[in-house]
């Protein structure tokens, strides 16, 4: 189970280079998929973006791909340093960012390498947050999961579309949310692998990284 950032992990542990040669699991859950592209964008002043794409693309062709970005040009966007390299996996404009699996305005193909790569008989579910604060208001979730379960039906894998949805006022990490909202994920992730504590181990320690502290319901 992934959740922000940790949704690349999943995608690259199932579809990246070598994945023919780690561990088969069960499944995969990737909770609050937002598009890092789409959050910098929608955050940050666009001039200090672009200026920041260019000093990073300078670093990469001078041979400083793991040098540190200068954090004057990201105007403090991260809280830790992040080498050139890192930041344009994240935030090139250009589309072709390694980490770039869940910007709206991907292309098919792209989605393809990603989605619809996805191995046989392991499938993903796929868990929006509703009113998650670093996705564009603009982007239908639901368009965005039919598309991304369209695209898993091309290829070998597929998408637990059981399972998968929006989860109705959730936030990005769900840390303040109502009992409710939080319950509504918990039911979903039990769903995923019900005969087995898989999902609630997993879900617990997303509880305890993310400081989520809430009443869960009886199924535990």
């Amino acid at each position: 189970m992934g959740h922000s950032t940790g949704c690349q992990d999943v995608m690259e542990y199932l579809t990246g280079p070598g994945r023919e040669n780690r561990s088969t699991i069960e499944g995969g859950i990737i909770q609050a998929p937002a598009s890092d592209r789409e959050a910098i964008v929608m955050e940050m002043d666009p001039d200090h973006y672009l200026r920041a794409i260019a000093v990073a693309t300078k670093m990469t062709e001078d041979g400083g791909a793991n040098e540190i970005v200068p954090s004057v040009e990201l105007n403090g966007f991260f809280p830790c340093p992040v080498s050139a390299k890192r930041w344009l996996s994240l935030a090139s404009p250009y589309h072709d960012g390694d980490d770039d699996y869940f910007s709206s305005d991907l292309k098919d193909e792209q989605l393809m390498r990603s989605f619809g790569a996805l191995p046989a008989g392991i499938p993903i579910c796929v868990l929006f947050s509703g009113e998650d604060e670093y996705m564009p208001k603009s982007i239908d979730k639901e368009a965005q999961l039919e598309r991304w379960i369209a695209i898993a039906k091309k290829g070998e894998g597929s998408v637990d579309e059981v399972n998968s949805g929006v989860i109705d006022g959730a936030t990005h990490n769900l840390s303040k949310d109502p009992d409710m909202v939080v319950n509504s994920l918990v039911k979903k992730v039990l769903g995923v692998s019900h005969s087995n504590s898989t999902s609630i181990d997993c879900f617990l320690r997303f509880c305890q990284e993310y400081s989520v502290h809430h009443t869960l319901p009886n199924l535990l």
